[in-house]
């Protein structure tokens, strides 16, 4: 992996970082101005992620085999900006937790807030295996978001069983499931782009 490719995506991978970590403390504070700074930073990843598009695209202008070259890594941004969509989409939800003051459960926050720490672990993985390529290290992230991945799915449908038992609240499961939902895309495109990174590196 050239030098600026990689600086280029350990920015757009620390911007989606600390975006996570934003969306994440604004879940747990659910205040106006936690949700507010969560677009502070989402401007700066699209800043980052344009400039690595930008680099990527520039490099395919030179012939064929600069194209195949930079096909991996343009699968790699395409992911990092379908995560961002996803982290979007928990702002959304966020922001109509706190205008309509949908209550969670207990039980239900203790859920949400288990996947987002799982999500986060995993996120703040990715830059390490940018520059190690360590393909151990991918094979046992891989393995760790099959078992978060089973168990975010578990929380829905017990929650959807809650929701047809009276136990939840209506108003709460769209933005509880659309949650764990979104969170689910974050984990499987961190594979994803672990997935790329290792691919490239046996190939090396």
């Amino acid at each position: 992996m050239e030098t600026d490719v990689e600086e280029r995506l350990l920015q757009v991978c620390q911007g989606q970082i600390k975006r996570l970590e934003l969306i994440f403390e604004g879940f747990r504070t659910l205040t106006e101005a936690s949700i507010h700074e969560t677009d502070r930073m989402k401007e700066e990843v699209q800043r980052h992620s344009s400039d690595l598009a930008r680099f990527l695209i520039g490099k395919t202008s030179s012939g064929e085999k600069e194209k195949e070259w930079v096909k991996p890594y343009l699968s790699m941004a395409s992911s990092f900006e379908r995560m961002g969509y996803n982290m979007d989409g928990m702002v959304d939800r966020l922001n109509s937790m706190l205008k309509e003051r949908i209550p969670f459960s207990d039980r239900a926050i203790k859920e949400v807030n288990d996947i987002f720490q799982e999500a986060m672990d995993l996120l703040e993985s990715l830059p390490d295996l940018i520059q190690k390529k360590d393909i151990l290290f991918a094979q046992h992230m891989g393995e760790r978001v099959r078992s978060i991945l089973k168990i975010a799915n578990g929380y829905s449908e017990e929650h959807e069983e809650r929701l047809i038992q009276g136990v939840c609240v209506p108003k709460s499961s769209p933005i509880y499931l659309g949650l764990i939902e979104s969170l689910r895309g974050v984990i499987a495109h961190t594979l994803e782009i672990g997935g790329k990174i290792v691919s490239l590196a046996a190939k090396a």
